[in-house]
């Protein structure tokens, strides 16, 4: 029985830095504050579904090592329990610079989230998913090619891709596997223009939706999403929003997304939802929102 979300990507150790404004080139600053811990954009859109009990199994490898050891005690205290562990080498991280605005700069330093094994696909119930999820990063490391075969074999699992700020660093053939599989493809605005090369968020989105024969939704942040499905496109307005960093934005937004349609929604629907979800992510720190914080949300949309 189809009945669960597979949610394929990294688990990493974020060290978030706040900062007044990034270095210049050998420059030296303070930062303002470090806080750390566990990060990846697997890991956070896994957290939304978790939030919105939408069953999934997060299948991010846990390494070996003093960042695994972190990370694997971090997801234990958050409900999280990855569905795979490895002994070949430590897990990665990234350093999260956030300056006064909100925005976020990301250098990240890979481990095993890049090597995928194809042991591990096949120790899944593959009949057991509905839909999948991965990204760029994962896709364009070593490992990415094993993703790629693994959802290859299992055409009835439907793929949420997330390719990130790597579009354009993918292969040209992983490119092509990842659009044979038509997946709903989830980018910024800079992204899919940089990709496109087109002048306009509706041309990029057309040219996309040819591209893939699926649904495309594009961040615009405080302008909203743009939705293009079934050669229709709209804007589906945002969620006011007090930003204090943008970390794991994006991650909740797909994350909330894939719940809402697990759960029934339409895509018009489940971006709305998404929406409210990954405006409450940029009011915290951090890229994902605790317990409590999540229940202070209104989540009840009255759109099918």
């Amino acid at each position: 029985m189809r009945d669960q979300c597979l949610v394929i990507g990294a688990a990493m150790l974020d060290i978030i830095m706040e900062i007044d404004r990034l270095p210049k080139s050998g420059e030296d600053i303070y930062a303002k504050n470090q806080s750390m811990t566990v990060g990846g954009c697997a890991y956070n859109a896994a957290d939304i579904l978790k939030h919105f009990q939408v069953k999934h199994t997060f299948f991010a490898p846990i390494g070996t090592g003093m960042y695994a050891e972190f990370i694997e005690k971090k997801l234990e205290k958050s409900g999280h329990i990855s569905a795979v562990k490895s002994t070949e080498m430590d897990n990665g991280y990234c350093l999260c610079m956030v300056e006064a605005d909100g925005e976020r700069t990301f250098l990240t330093m890979p481990g095993i989230e890049c090597c995928f094994r194809k042991e591990w696909f096949d120790a899944l119930d593959s009949e057991a998913y509905h839909s999948a999820y991965v990204s760029g990063y994962e896709l364009e490391g070593e490992g990415g090619s094993v993703i790629l075969d693994f959802l290859e074999k299992n055409p009835a699992i439907d793929v949420y891709y997330a390719p990130g700020p790597r579009i354009t660093h993918i292969s040209e053939d992983k490119s092509r596997r990842m659009t044979a599989l038509s997946p709903v493809l989830h980018l910024n605005e800079m992204e899919a223009l940089t990709y496109t090369g087109k002048a306009s968020v509706e041309e990029a989105a057309a040219a996309l939706e040819e591209e893939t024969n699926n649904t495309v939704i594009i961040t615009l942040g405080s302008k909203g999403v743009y939705l293009r499905e079934q050669k229709e496109g709209r804007i589906i307005p945002s969620q006011e929003a007090v930003v204090v960093d943008t970390i794991g934005a994006g991650d909740s937004h797909i994350g909330a997304v894939m719940a809402m349609r697990a759960l029934g929604r339409s895509f018009e629907a489940a971006v709305r939802t998404a929406n409210k979800v990954s405006a409450m992510v940029v009011g915290v720190k951090g890229p994902t929102l605790s317990t409590e914080e999540f229940a202070k949300g209104d989540w009840v949309d009255g759109e099918n």
